[in-house]
């Protein structure tokens, strides 16, 4: 499996996973050689990471290039499942056009931060791009214990 970094505005995962982000996939769309070439493999982990890259100022640029597509499509031959993390569908063009390049998305809803008709607006913008939505994740959701249970715990 890999996780490849697809927020160029943003870029974090690097730091999550504790890898460089000296060479990344926008590197590798600007530059030659094999794709396993950018990726880093964790050790002890059958898990690789594709950062975002020391080009992210250049991104504008992957958008009208056919490499991005075909740097993914090489992604896809080499790992049996690649998992993107892409930018706010709501705030970027990009997420929407890396939904494109993949088999679907799986939207992060913020519990409390996200409302509904926002949720319902990205949606709606998903399938205008002809974007499959395989589902989406409501996170940090909360659930308040009534007091009477609560002195039973």
């Amino acid at each position: 499996m890999c996780v490849v970094e697809g927020d160029f505005h943003s870029p974090s995962m690097h730091q999550y996973f504790g890898v460089d982000d000296i060479r990344g996939l926008t590197d590798a769309v600007f530059e030659s050689g094999p794709i396993r070439d950018f990726v880093q493999h964790l050790p002890g982990r059958k898990l690789s990471v594709l950062s975002a890259g020391s080009r992210c100022g250049e991104a504008q640029a992957l958008w009208k290039s056919e490499r991005l597509r075909s740097r993914i499509a090489e992604l896809r031959a080499e790992f049996s499942y690649v998992l993107i993390d892409g930018p706010p569908v709501n705030l970027h063009i990009d997420a929407t056009l890396l939904g494109q390049m993949a088999d679907g998305v799986i939207l992060i809803l913020e519990s409390n931060v996200t409302r509904r008709e926002t949720a319902r607006t990205v949606k709606e913008n998903l399938a205008a791009a002809n974007v499959k939505l395989l589902g989406a994740v409501l996170n940090n959701r909360t659930f308040s214990i009534p007091e009477s249970l609560c002195r039973k715990l």
